[in-house]
């Protein structure tokens, strides 16, 4: 009788997820081209990696599942099934209910549209401008006088995009704004431009952005051992933010 050693299934696996990889990284630079050529190749595969093994987490091993996740990690972040910014995508990922991985993904993608729809797509030109004024301006000028930094933030959040602040609510911004400023804490950021950048860096790329594997430049920039200079580091990387930023928004406006 013959029998398959378990060697042989492992070698059988990894055979087809890297030709499952290769497939990806062709398909992310035809339909995400900005996106990709902002990652590189290095960045982009460990993008698709993680992908990979945060779907088999909520059963998604098909590939057309798992393509259409990590498509969503490239379009929200990719740690947006843990994010507060999108419940609409946590719930259909964690009910125990949709078992069967095609329906979980025909949830997850209606749920997906139904956010662009609502939230997304009417606010899509105002948010343009504004990310555009953040690449040609400071920071802090986005940041609206109140009493305190907090306060300064959500008014800030909610005078640039007040539909999406609609949806999440003041007590999903406050816990971003706090979050935001944790990050900076831990990175030996203690200025308000500082604090700033990491709020905005948590509301476009997600609570993650600063582990996320598509801003590998994000991590480099934040390396206290590369660059013990705080102020060093948050122009620096205030400036690669404006670089990204003209990235998408060139694809965006191709569209």
């Amino acid at each position: 009788m013959w029998t398959i050693r378990q060697e042989q299934t492992d070698a059988f696996r990894q055979y087809h997820l890297q030709k499952f990889e290769d497939e990806m990284v062709e398909h992310l630079k035809k339909f995400y081209p900005q996106q990709w050529k902002a990652m590189g190749e290095p960045d982009g595969r460990r993008v698709i990696r993680l992908g990979i093994e945060q779907a088999e987490r909520y059963g998604l091993t098909n590939r057309g599942p798992v393509r259409f996740y990590i498509e969503l990690m490239l379009m929200f972040g990719s740690y947006f099934d843990t994010d507060l910014q999108h419940p609409w995508a946590t719930a259909v990922l964690k009910d125990a209910e949709a078992v069967d991985q095609v329906v979980r993904a025909d949830r997850l993608f209606a749920a997906m549209n139904m956010y662009l729809d609502q939230v997304v797509e009417p606010e899509r030109k105002h948010l343009i401008e504004v990310l555009q004024g953040l690449t040609q301006a400071r920071i802090e000028d986005y940041l609206a006088p109140a009493v305190n930094r907090e306060e300064a933030f959500l008014q800030g959040v909610l005078s640039a995009c007040p539909l999406r602040s609609q949806y999440l609510g003041e007590p999903v911004l406050r816990r971003l704004i706090r979050h935001a400023v944790e990050l900076a804490r831990h990175f030996g950021f203690n200025s308000d431009k500082g604090t700033a950048l990491m709020f905005v860096l948590t509301f476009v790329g997600g609570h993650g952005f600063y582990k996320d594997p598509q801003y590998g430049w994000i991590a480099r920039g934040l390396d206290r051992e590369r660059c013990p200079d705080a102020g060093k580091r948050i122009q620096e990387l205030s400036s690669k933010s404006a670089l990204y930023l003209g990235h998408v928004l060139a694809g965006v406006n191709k569209e």
